[in-house]
């Protein structure tokens, strides 16, 4: 079986969820499918102006040159569909892994990876021009794709509710942390960060509205003020877009004195040991595809408070502190429950956490998807004979 993943979402210069998940399912099916598969990457890369995506040696890259990905992506969206796969070699299964299904022109199975449906249900959360593209493409997406693959069982039920979609059309694919989230960090992030403080809670995610980072910077002011002298919040990740009430709350803190500290977008290297030596890790989202940070976290050996909200309880099981969402209050309390003994919470979760993470894998992953690949081809056969 050939498959070849579309990986453009790799050649960005900060790489966020979607190039994240896109990296760990194709470096997955190289690694866990039976040895007969064949997986290659096609992305383009337009004169050769971005890199490269960073894949395991034995995944096959193709490379388009000659077009920018935003002249075919207009080409698609305006109806005058290029085939995709006029450019590059013949496969049997195409996997796209960012909302978007691309016209193909031979008889490959395609199947389109949607990560969450925020767009419909928090539409003040995203930027028009993304809201107009994604409420046209995915609808269109869900009706050609031949598979669909999601995140979570929450996300399978909410695909299936608006778009009509047949469950056996659709595959889970949970996400597990990177294995280098239970290996040491590689830097001191108090020093590298210079940190005001010695100890600190952390969070990670593009800022964007359904992150719902005023709750937890409201959470972090309402400790009691000995507890906030000894720790700071760091907010980590890049811009995203309708920043304007979380960066007002963040400036007045501040202006407060309250350390909050915005590093910005962190290199992937020094991530686990942000994870890893913060005594907590909080996550306030209102809405999630799955909530990947939280599994990184609980690999990492960090105690976590979230959302309780279902997809979160998807992503972090009984290993998780929940508080109620968009409650300022609640979530001082989860946080103070931990941090007034971070090694204690470590120890009391242990076992919850291996027990949690030992459900989530990228081999179980691999092994739906190959089923389901084989099941797709196997009936369009029939369908053409």
């Amino acid at each position: 079986m050939k498959i070849r993943v579309e990986t453009a979402a790799l050649t960005a210069p900060n790489i966020s969820g979607v190039g994240h998940y896109t990296r760990m399912l194709t470096n997955s099916l190289a690694r866990y499918s039976p040895p007969e598969t064949e997986v290659s990457a096609f992305y383009f890369n337009f004169l050769s102006k971005h890199r490269d995506p960073i894949l395991d040696s034995s995944i096959k890259h193709e490379k388009h040159t000659l077009m920018p990905q935003r002249l075919f992506a207009k080409l698609q969206s305006y109806g005058l569909p290029l085939p995709y796969d006029l450019l590059s070699s013949p496969v049997d299964v195409a996997i796209f892994p960012n909302f978007d299904r691309w016209t193909t022109s031979k008889a490959a199975i395609t199947a389109v990876v949607i990560h969450d449906l925020g767009y419909l249900y928090f539409p003040e959360t995203i930027e028009r021009r993304n809201l107009a593209h994604l409420r046209r493409r995915v609808a269109h997406a869900t009706r050609v794709a031949d598979l669909i693959i999601t995140v979570s069982e929450s996300v399978k039920s909410e695909i299936i509710a608006e778009y009509g979609v047949p469950a056996s059309k659709i595959i889970v694919t949970p996400i597990p942390a990177d294995p280098i989230y239970s290996q040491p960090g590689t830097i001191n992030v108090v020093a590298k960060y210079n940190l005001p403080t010695k100890r600190y809670i952390f969070s990670i995610g593009n800022l964007e509205p359904r992150k719902d980072l005023p709750t937890m910077i409201a959470a972090f002011r309402a400790l009691p003020n000995k507890i906030r002298k000894q720790y700071s919040l760091v907010l980590a990740g890049g811009k995203g877009w309708k920043t304007e009430t979380t960066e007002h709350a963040i400036a007045e803190a501040q202006a407060a004195g309250e350390h909050i500290i915005r590093p910005g977008y962190i290199p992937q290297e020094y991530v686990p040991a942000f994870y890893q030596q913060a005594d907590l890790f909080c996550m306030s989202s209102i809405y999630e595809g799955f909530g990947i940070p939280i599994v990184e976290a609980l690999t990492s050996g960090t105690p976590v408070v979230a959302s309780d909200i279902p997809v979160l309880r998807e992503a972090g099981g009984n290993a998780v502190l929940y508080a109620q969402p968009k409650n300022p209050d609640d979530f001082m309390k989860k946080m103070l429950s931990i941090i007034a003994d971070p090694q204690k919470a470590r120890l009391d979760m242990k076992t919850a956490v291996q027990a949690h993470l030992n459900t989530i894998s990228w081999q179980n992953n691999t092994d739906r998807l190959i089923a389901a690949f084989k099941e797709a081809i196997a009936a369009k056969k029939h369908r053409t004979n």
